[in-house]
């Protein structure tokens, strides 16, 4: 009997010593071993006390597993995307950042008067960096590497919006000023490559502080501006602005829309007591303008005054403005110019032109080139008219027709080609010349 009993002792113990055994089992041998005298008191409670503490040890070891799967296998807290630009956000979407770009290349080639030369250029080439932070702060930093337009290259967009003010939000920093459909609509997205001849009001890009609100059928902004961050002022004072716009779309499905806004922008002019307005011919690469005022001396202040019309109906939109400024001069008569245009597009695969807060926006193909489909087509049709002649002023009155057509292969590229015809020149430095450009674009913007 006692060499039974050692040697049961001897399996129990093997058993509890081994990497896997069933405990509740083996606890129930003990049991019954212990009951029928085959072990005694003090061998039973050593057997227990060894079995609890491999269960112990069992268990945590399952835990530590556990854990390492759980570790191993966890979804990130980040989210990283690379369609249209590099994205990252994380799982609470309290922050989110996209790292962006636009690329275009322009060429042209011109006949008749003023002489222009044709050339290329890269009419931006910009990196953009904007995201939101907690919800509520939204940032965008955005540089110009291409030398084009009065300041060359430089920064573009550097902004910080809060959204936490419902409903308004406010934004501080160098970015648009808000004046002009035409204007506010991105570069990416214009209908045509070069906007219309009364894109010679628009402010552009100031540094300043803005309130505004958008919804579905609204929109409002308003805002005070200095200069902008690109611009030195030396010991003069660079003069101040305000601006307001406020639009309303009675109509706005996402396949119909129409748009009607009204906007005012108050300069002045501080210590330079200067301004001046001019265009090209709808074209920017020979960078030489067809209209100019020149420098307007003695100016106190000037103002701008615009009314805005557009509606999109499936593959059809329209869009049109008025823009008339008033310029205030401390010696000299007070001078009246003004400019309007009327521009129309149309789809043929039939999409959509997309429109929102107040702004147009651009044309998403429904069939992407390199997946079987043939991108997005659209041809386009402009008359816009500038007249920059007054109270003693000659800079000149123009009009232009513009005939384009669009291709979208894929959502981040679009290929342009415009026909521009100036019909005539009246006055100004280049009084009755007639010009014809025909210039393309390839761009990438992400």
């Amino acid at each position: 009997m006692t060499i039974k009993k050692s040697l049961l002792a001897a399996g129990i113990l093997t058993a509890l010593s081994g990497p896997a055994y069933a405990g509740s089992e083996i606890e129930t041998l003990i049991n019954m071993l212990h009951e029928n005298g085959m072990v005694n008191d003090d061998q039973y409670g050593r057997l227990m006390a060894e079995l609890k503490q491999n269960q112990a040890q069992a268990q945590q070891e399952k835990q530590q597993v556990d854990a390492k799967l759980a570790e191993a296998t966890k979804p990130s807290d980040v989210e990283v995307t690379v369609k249209g630009g590099i994205g990252v956000k994380t799982r609470d979407g309290k922050f989110e950042s996209k790292l962006g770009g636009r690329l275009q290349a322009d060429a042209a080639t011109y006949s008749g008067q003023p002489e222009m030369g044709d050339g290329s250029e890269f009419r931006r080439a910009r990196i953009s960096y904007a995201g939101t932070m907690y919800n509520v702060w939204d940032f965008k930093l955005e540089y110009d590497f291409a030398s084009t337009g009065a300041n060359g290259k430089g920064i573009t967009d550097a902004y910080l919006a809060y959204t936490g003010f419902e409903p308004l939000d406010i934004t501080v920093g160098n970015f648009k000023t808000p004046f002009s459909l035409d204007y506010l609509t991105s570069a990416n997205n214009t209908l045509f490559m070069e906007r219309a001849l009364p894109n010679a009001f628009s402010s552009g890009r100031k540094m300043g502080i803005m309130a505004s609100n958008a919804t579905t059928h609204w929109s409002w902004a308003t805002g005070i501006f200095g200069d902008s961050i690109n611009n030195k002022g030396g010991q003069n004072d660079e003069g101040w602005g305000a601006t307001a716009r406020g639009t309303w779309a009675p109509i706005n499905d996402g396949v119909h829309f129409v748009h009607l806004g009204l906007g005012l922008d108050y300069r002045d002019t501080g210590d330079s007591g200067d301004v001046g307005f001019d265009s090209e011919a709808e074209s920017h690469v020979s960078g030489v303008s067809i209209i100019d005022t020149g420098d307007i001396s003695s100016v106190a202040d000037y103002y701008n005054i615009g009314a805005e019309l557009a509606a999109g109906h499936g593959p059809y939109s329209v869009q049109g403005e008025y823009i008339t400024t008033q310029v205030n001069r401390n010696n000299g008569k007070d001078a009246d110019f003004d400019g309007w245009y009327l521009q129309a597009g149309y789809i043929l695969t039939g999409e959509t032109r997309q429109y929102k807060n107040g702004v147009m926006g651009g044309v998403k193909p429904s069939s992407i080139v390199g997946d079987g489909g043939v991108g997005a087509w659209e041809l386009a049709l402009r008359y816009s008219s500038l007249d920059l002649s007054d109270a003693g002023i000659d800079g000149g009155e123009a009009d232009a027709m513009t005939y384009g057509v669009n291709w979208y292969p894929t959502p981040t590229l679009r290929f342009s080609a415009n026909y521009v015809d100036v019909l005539d020149v009246d006055g100004g430095p280049n009084d009755n010349d007639e010009l014809s450009v025909f210039q393309v674009r390839s761009q990438w913007a992400f």
